[in-house]
C-alpha cells in the first residue's frame, strides 16, 4: 500500500478550523488566515507545515468541474485483475493521466477507477488501453451522467 500519511498527527479543533478556512478560501495568505481564525501568523504557518509534513494535507490545487475542462466525460471502471498483478496494473494505470483515482475494493472487482475523457471515443480508446494492460482480466464501466454532489475530505473535517 502506498501510504504517505504517517499518522503522527491527530487533527485537532484548530486544525479543523484552519482546513475549513482553506477550503473556503484556498488563496488566502497566512496573514489572512491568522486574522480570520484569530491565531498568530506563526501558529498558522507551523500548523500548515505540520499538516503538510505529516501527510494530512496532500495538495493545494484547485478543484475543477469536469465540464469546465476538455475532459467532460466521467466514468467509473471496475477492473478484475490476475493474482499477483496488482503492483504492475496500478503502475500502468498511474501512467495514464486520465485515470484520476484507483481504489482497491471488495466485491465483484479488484480495483475501482475514476476516469476523465474528452469524449466517448476517447473513453473507448482509454478503456482499450486499460484492458490491454497485462494482468487486467475484465472491466466493467459506468458513465456519470451528472455529478450533483461533490465533496472532499476537507469538506468533511473542516469547520
Amino acid at each position: 500500500m502506498s501510504e504517505m500519511f504517517n499518522n503522527s498527527h491527530e487533527i485537532d479543533q484548530s486544525d479543523r478550523r484552519l482546513i475549513g478556512a482553506l477550503r473556503r478560501g484556498g488563496r488566502l495568505t497566512n496573514a489572512d488566515l491568522a486574522r480570520r481564525l484569530g491565531m498568530a501568523r506563526g501558529t498558522v504557518q507551523l500548523r500548515l507545515r505540520r499538516l503538510v509534513d505529516t501527510g494530512v494535507i496532500t495538495g493545494w490545487g484547485p478543484d475543477l468541474h469536469p465540464r469546465a475542462t476538455d475532459h467532460g466525460v466521467l466514468a467509473f471502471v471496475t477492473l478484475s485483475i490476475a493474482q499477483g498483478a496488482h503492483d504492475a496494473v496500478v503502475a500502468a494505470l498511474a501512467a495514464l493521466p486520465e485515470v484520476l483515482e484507483v481504489h482497491v475494493v471488495t466485491g465483484e472487482g479488484d480495483l475501482l477507477c475514476r476516469l476523465a475523457a474528452r469524449s466517448n471515443d476517447h473513453l473507448h480508446d482509454l478503456l482499450q488501453t486499460i484492458v490491454g494492460v497485462d494482468g487486467v482480466l475484465r472491466s466493467q464501466s459506468q458513465l456519470a451522467l451528472d455529478s450533483p454532489l461533490q465533496r472532499t475530505l476537507a469538506d468533511l473535517v473542516g469547520e
